[in-house]
This record gives structure tokens, C-alpha cells and sequence, in this order.
């Protein structure tokens, strides 16, 4: 009799909850496992595009279902980061178009990139507008667990052991067990996991992940986060003025100019004698990239157009985010980027650490159709601020029951 009681209330509790939430959380949750254990595995050529390519059909259903659930019960969350978003992501594809029309040239690499952008855009807001704070911290240890899993089994798999990692060569960025698959996910793991600090596990088995994959501001960043969520937490809680975030904007838009202006070949020994190695050294040849499409008569025909360019000359990718996004779509593009990306930010300190990572690295490097890392990043600035805005309705509370 009991256990029938029991059945029933099981049974009921899953039969009460909301099935496309549901839905949502798997699907999330298993584009994240695809992606950590095939990814490695398609780029040795062991499986097939269509295994490969799965990952975005698995979050188009968490897109739809979350999405679904959202316009039936109201947004809740990440409501004006999506909008920022939205804008940056129209204003691409709208550039793109036009850089097509007038060259005539057409390349679904523009259409593949606009989609790497728009489509942790959407899940991100998916999974915010779904699943309440609990349920996505579950989903995220989720996919902590199994990126790790799949980083060890494609260290094994290509003969590497963590102890290799001793052997590591800090200054010049050389490891055996670096990964750039995997360094993005861990970093924006352990930047969440630094602000909710329900168990400390997590924090730390996602800040030795980040160390291992080995990119050196990653590893800076992660250490911090680290410190910071152990010894002094409360910086976490700081909130930023709206001049602060002004600020960075500006700074932002000048340093990426003053990059530019330091790889051109005019600039080369001032460059060498600033960084103390060849621009193309130093830059591990983005700064070679950079001057063949100055001097090629480059003609952008979209969003990505530069990356099949210098890919079709160099077989490696134009890896300069916001340098690349000044080519292809003007500087006024670019600079509508910097202003509405910060944004995403929120008005918290932590998120501007989490976005303010990927701004210094779209300076120097590629991140941008990063898609599964911003999709994380994404989510980590929502639950962030939702976190400050319930601070500040239960305040309110408070004080009107005072």
C-alpha cells in the first residue's frame, strides 16, 4: 500500500512538470556531450559530418522548446542581453547581404558564420527563459563532467597523459595537453562555478580543466576566479555604473585601433622592439594574415569572408574577431560590436570579467563563432545578473516591510 502511494506521488511529481523545460535541459545537455566527444574525434577524420553536424539539430529542439515555453509563460531573463544581441546579429546579416549584392560573390561560409553567431544567442535565451536556477546548475555540472571525460579520452586516444602537462612550456604557449576545443568551455565553466559556489568540487575540478587545456590568459583568468571566489567572494557582489561600462567601451574601441596600428609593416620594428619578437612572432602569424589582406585588394563579400580568404592562402583562419569584423562589415560595424556586446555584460563586476575575457581575447585572437563557448558565457552572465536583481527584490522587501 505504501509503495503504491509512493508510485503514485512519483508518478504525479513527473507527470506535473512542464514537458518542454524538460525537453529543453536534455537537448542543451546533449549538444554539449556531442560536441566534447566528437568534435576532437571528427577533426582526425574517426566519424562523419552528419554525427558531427548533430549538435546543432539537438540544439535547435532545445532553441524551439525553450522558446516555446518562454512566449507561453513571459520572458523572465537575459531580456535586454538579448536584445543587444539581436541587434549585433541583424546588423551582420544585414551588412553581409549588402557586401553581397555589391560584389556579387556568394558563399554559404557568410551564412555557416552568421549561424555560428545567432545560435548561442538563442539558446542561451532558451535555457534562461526555461529553467530556474537550480535546474541549470545541474545542466552546467553536467556539462562540466562529461567536457572533462572526453578532454581525457582525447588526450588518451592521441598518446598524451596529464603528466605531460609538467613539461609545459609557459612562455612560449607550448603543451602537450593544450586544447583549443575545450579551453573556452572550462574557462566559462570555472568562472561559473567561482560565482555559485554550492560546492567547491566543481570550482575545482573546472580550474585544473582550464589549466590543463593551456591557453595562457584562460589560465590567468581561471587562477583569478579561483582566488577571488575562495578568499574574497565579495568582489563578486560589487556592482558597475553605467560610466564604468561607457568606459570600457571606449577603451575597447581604442586598443583595438592601436593593434591594427601596431601589425602593419610600417610599424614592424617599433612592434619587435615593444614585444621583444617579430609582430609575426609574437602574433603566431595573424599579423602576416592581416597584411596580405591589406595589401590583396580584399573585397568582403560577408560575415566570415575574410576567414575563407586567408584559409584558401595560408590554411589557417583569420584569427583577429573585432580587426576582422572592421574588414568585413566597416568600423562602424565593428564599433556597434563593442558597444552592444559589453552590454551583455550586465551590471555586475563578474560580468564584466566574463565578457571583458572575451573582448581582450576577440582583440588578439578568435573567439566569436565560438559558439558553444558563448552559449555557456551567455547563460553565466544571465544567471549573474538574475542573481543581483532577486538581491535587489528581496532588499526592497525588506525595507518596505521595515
Amino acid at each position: 500500500m505504501k509503495t503504491g502511494s509512493y508510485g503514485s506521488t512519483f508518478r504525479a511529481r513527473i507527470g506535473n512538470r512542464p514537458i518542454l523545460p524538460i525537453l529543453t535541459a536534455v537537448f542543451f545537455v546533449l549538444t554539449f556531450v556531442i560536441k566534447a566527444f566528437v568534435d576532437d574525434a571528427y577533426g582526425r577524420g574517426d566519424i562523419s559530418s552528419t554525427i558531427a553536424y548533430s549538435k546543432y539539430l539537438t540544439a535547435a529542439i532545445a532553441c524551439v522548446s525553450g522558446f516555446a515555453y518562454a512566449f507561453r509563460n513571459g520572458e523572465r531573463v537575459f531580456v535586454r542581453q538579448f536584445d543587444s544581441l539581436m541587434a549585433i546579429f541583424v546588423a551582420f546579416t544585414l551588412v553581409s547581404v549588402a557586401c553581397i549584392f555589391f560584389t556579387g560573390i556568394f558563399s554559404a561560409v557568410v551564412f555557416e558564420e552568421l549561424l555560428r553567431l545567432g545560435m548561442p544567442i538563442m539558446l542561451a535565451y532558451a535555457l534562461l527563459n526555461s529553467l530556474d536556477e537550480e535546474a541549470i546548475y545541474k545542466c552546467m555540472v553536467i556539462v562540466l563532467l562529461a567536457s572533462f571525460i572526453a578532454y581525457l579520452f582525447n588526450l588518451s586516444i592521441e598518446g598524451v597523459s596529464v603528466s605531460d602537462f609538467l613539461n609545459a612550456d609557459f612562455q612560449e604557449s607550448d603543451s602537450a595537453t593544450e586544447s583549443a576545443s575545450f579551453s573556452g568551455i572550462s574557462l566559462v565553466l570555472t568562472l561559473y562555478f567561482a560565482f555559485f559556489r554550492k560546492n567547491k568540487l566543481w570550482l575545482f575540478l573546472a580550474t585544473v580543466f582550464c589549466v590543463l587545456t593551456f591557453k595562457r590568459l584562460a589560465i590567468l583568468v581561471a587562477v583569478f576566479a579561483f582566488v577571488v571566489s575562495l578568499f574574497f567572494p565579495r568582489l563578486m557582489n560589487i556592482r558597475v555604473s553605467r560610466n564604468t561600462l561607457i568606459s570600457l567601451k571606449i577603451v575597447t574601441i581604442v586598443a583595438v585601433a592601436l593593434w591594427a596600428w601596431l601589425l602593419l609593416p610600417e610599424q614592424r620594428s617599433f612592434a619587435t622592439m615593444l614585444f621583444g619578437k617579430d609582430p609575426q612572432q609574437f602574433t603566431m602569424g595573424r599579423s602576416t594574415t592581416f597584411c596580405y589582406l591589406l595589401s590583396s585588394g580584399f573585397r568582403s563579400y560577408g560575415f566570415g569572408s575574410a576567414n575563407e580568404t586567408v584559409k584558401a592562402v595560408f590554411g589557417m583562419m583569420f584569427e583577429m574577431d573585432l580587426i576582422k569584423i572592421a574588414l568585413e562589415l566597416t568600423p562602424l560595424t565593428m564599433i556597434l560590436f563593442i558597444w552592444l556586446f559589453w552590454d551583455v555584460a550586465g551590471t555586475s563586476l563578474w560580468g564584466l570579467v566574463i565578457v571583458g575575457f572575451f573582448m581582450v581575447n576577440m582583440i588578439t585572437s578568435d573567439c566569436l563563432t565560438s559558439n558553444f563557448c558563448l552559449t555557456l558565457a551567455y547563460v553565466a552572465c544571465g544567471v549573474v545578473e538574475q542573481s543581483f536583481l532577486k538581491h535587489d527584490i528581496l532588499s526592497e522587501t525588506r525595507n518596505y516591510g521595515n
